[in-house]
């Protein structure tokens, strides 16, 4: 199991409208996901704290970056995905490297991925790669992969895959309004057997309607339609209630 996830609420620095969440999909061993779940949440709060100007996707970069950092510097092998979400004064602000994925549920059930996934097969990251000087390449299976290797084209960690691979982070912000209800954060264990829709409309079902709040079912309702559809990989699935930030 190399899947973890990490949330800090509770009123992070006495602000109950600030809060944290992240799911993250580890490879190569489980150093680097484990580093990551201990430290990104705190780097990026870290990182808020210490704007002078209030930057929050400024801040979300410096914390990845200084979580990468900071694995890198212990020589040890393997890398790690991520998808987060930080909630600050109504605003989501949604980030991620590698294959997990962040996808919005309205009121209405409608899906909205606020998240592109990271792999060699995607144009814009194909040409980043191949302008530092490094390739990629379609295996047997139909998969992408950077120099005949790692199918993520960002990623903590994977100092062997350097320059290539990096840890720059995609970050996306939003207004939380009456219509968003629910985020539903997943590694890559889900997505490749269950679309966004699908996901949606499962949550919006176990948790009683768009309306409703949401509830653990629906975490495990999803993971078990993976598994019912023949996911072997780990599976990591959280879904947060957004109507808690509404201003």
């Amino acid at each position: 199991m190399e899947d973890a996830y990490g949330v800090i609420t509770d009123g992070i620095a006495g602000d109950s409208q600030l809060a944290f969440y992240g799911v993250y999909d580890g490879h190569g061993g489980r150093a680097a996901v484990d580093l990551i779940a201990d430290k990104l949440g705190k780097n990026i709060v870290a990182a808020l704290a210490a704007q002078l100007e209030l930057d929050v996707m400024a801040a979300i970069r410096a914390g990845y970056l200084a979580t990468d950092s900071e694995f890198l510097s212990q020589g040890t092998r393997g890398g790690a995905c991520a998808a987060t979400a930080l909630v600050k004064d109504g605003e989501l602000y949604v980030a991620n490297v590698g294959d997990c994925r962040a996808v919005l549920g309205t009121r209405d059930g409608i899906a909205n991925a606020l998240t592109s996934d990271h792999t060699p097969g995607r144009e814009d990251e194909r040409l980043r790669i191949e302008s530092s000087g490094g390739y990629v390449s379609r295996g047997s299976g139909g998969v992408w992969r950077v120099q005949d290797s790692l199918a993520v084209s960002r990623a903590f960690g994977d100092a062997d895959m350097r320059p290539w691979v990096t840890c720059e982070p995609e970050v996306t912000r939003l207004r939380v309004t009456p219509d968003c209800a629910f985020l539903v954060l997943a590694s890559d264990g889900l997505w490749s057997k269950v679309s966004n829709h699908e996901a949606v409309e499962a949550v919006a079902r176990s948790s009683g309607g768009g309306n409703a709040g949401v509830s653990m079912d629906s975490c495990k309702e999803l993971v078990a339609m993976a598994r019912s559809r023949g996911s072997r990989d780990d599976i990591t699935a959280m879904v947060v209630d957004l109507k808690r930030f509404l201003r």
